[in-house]
């Protein structure tokens, strides 16, 4: 068999088993570079790509927000982070998730780049921002979703992450990458 170099995992049929309009699940049969058949490769697909962003005060502190998720019954320290709607541009869904989580608005949002956040079996997309010139014009408006912010350091968050208790993905990987960058400057 001749192996498509950019595709070297070819797609031989695929099948949708569960469909909504927010996420799709499909069974797709996959035939590997050494000519592998995987029947039954299973595959979610999003409808929404999302957002995260990093809110940094003029001391360089770093907002969080306290967040329950019933999925794994853990609360955790989290980035205000959301599901871009139909017609929304990345920077207004950015703003308003800013906005509803923590009553804060933004001088500044700083694309800091997108990743795939489970590309092994998921499309999932998550774009972050970093927002600077924060200002508090509201109490949270989002209280289904907050239980309350706090503000870290970056030497804070370190120390979290490296006692394991910021679990949340895109959490740690915005945060992860803000630090990365803070020193490259």
């Amino acid at each position: 068999m001749s192996v498509d170099n950019a595709r070297p995992w070819q797609v031989l049929r695929q099948v949708t088993v569960y469909a909504h309009p927010l996420i799709q699940v499909h069974r797709a049969d996959v035939q590997l570079p050494d000519d592998t058949i995987v029947d039954g490769y299973h595959v979610v697909e999003l409808a929404h790509p999302a957002v995260g962003i990093v809110p940094v005060g003029a001391d360089g502190r770093i907002l969080l927000i306290e967040h329950y998720r019933f999925i794994t019954d853990t609360v955790g320290w989290e980035v205000p982070a959301g599901r871009v709607d139909d017609g929304e541009d990345l920077p207004g869904t950015a703003a308003r998730e800013l906005h509803e989580e923590t009553g804060y608005r933004a001088d500044t949002l700083d694309y800091l780049g997108m990743y795939h956040s489970s590309n092994g079996f998921s499309n999932h997309t998550v774009h972050l921002y970093l927002a600077s010139g924060l200002q508090q014009v509201d109490a949270v408006q989002d209280r289904n979703e907050v239980m309350r912010l706090a503000w870290f350091t970056p030497q804070e968050i370190w120390t979290m992450v490296g006692k394991n208790q910021i679990r949340n993905g895109l959490t740690l990987t915005a945060l992860l990458w803000h630090i990365a960058r803070m020193r490259e400057t």
